[in-house]
């Protein structure tokens, strides 16, 4: 039986500019059109690949974003100005029912925890903090300038068991003394054609690398793949971006069993380990 399997992938042909998974089971899927200055919306249920949402767009088409995904909800922002960082109102999105269920232009998101949202709105002196019902977006407490409480909260919900469960690749060198390196650094077919590092990650008895590889014409390739140690053999290898002016990092990640690959930035592939 094969170590790994593929279940289910993902494609608009645009961009995926940002992809966030919940406790709840949900993966939101951000794509953009620089072209047409259009961002889209798509929400899946991340173990299985089921369309909960796809192509959603807001009434502002572009400079909008997502803040998180929580429960059956995704909270979207504006920006206070264009190509400025500063986020901009509260819109809270039910995946189950696919509408906006209520909004606060003048809030600013901080984090959801239960069933409450927690936001601010800038004042002159600084920030009123307040949490809201997470249904109805009704006004529960004013936290007024209680920083220390909602600082509490937000490290609670990066520490939480969910979030440790995500793993990610680190960038090792041939330069180094990494035995990982030593060893991964001959699954190159020519390594004299390498740019730039490895990535690695070890998950369970599996070790999956990324790495780019300058072509004939000076382009790069970038190529993935995965060997089982238990059983000495490479079990994927894929080239996930072709021809590319410069290197393209972060592109996989697991989560719990889940293998989550973005290829030529445009579709995304889910392989799941079976042992």
């Amino acid at each position: 039986m094969a170590a790994i399997k593929k279940i289910y992938s993902f494609t608009n042909k645009k961009d995926i500019w940002r992809l966030v998974l919940s406790p709840s089971g949900y993966l939101v899927i951000e794509e953009r059109d620089l072209t047409s200055k259009e961002v889209f919306f798509n929400c899946l249920t991340f173990h299985d690949g089921k369309v909960m949402l796809k192509n959603f767009q807001l009434d502002e088409k572009y400079w909008i974003g997502i803040e998180a995904v929580h429960d059956n909800f995704i909270f979207f922002h504006k920006f206070k100005k264009p190509d400025m960082p500063n986020h901009k109102g509260v819109y809270a999105f039910d995946i189950l029912n696919q509408k906006i269920i209520w909004q606060h232009e003048d809030f600013v998101f901080q984090l959801a925890e239960g069933n409450s949202v927690y936001v601010f709105q800038p004042t002159f002196e600084g920030r009123n903090y307040f949490s809201l019902n997470i249904a109805s977006g009704e006004v529960i407490r004013n936290l007024e300038s209680n920083y220390e409480e909602i600082n509490k909260l937000r490290i609670n919900s990066m520490n939480n068991d969910f979030q440790k469960s995500f793993l990610f690749p680190q960038q090792i060198s041939a330069a180094g003394n990494d035995m990982a390196a030593e060893d991964f650094f001959t699954a190159i077919d020519d390594p004299n054609n390498l740019v730039g590092s490895l990535n690695f990650l070890e998950y369970n008895n599996f070790n999956l690398i990324s790495y780019h590889a300058k072509n004939k014409n000076g382009t790069l390739n970038n190529y993935f793949k995965v060997f089982d140690s238990k059983k000495q053999k490479w079990i994927l290898k894929e080239i996930i971006n072709t021809n590319i002016s410069k290197m393209i990092p972060d592109s996989f990640f697991v989560k719990d069993n889940l293998l989550f690959l973005l290829v030529e930035k445009t579709r995304l592939v889910v392989y799941k380990f079976l042992v």
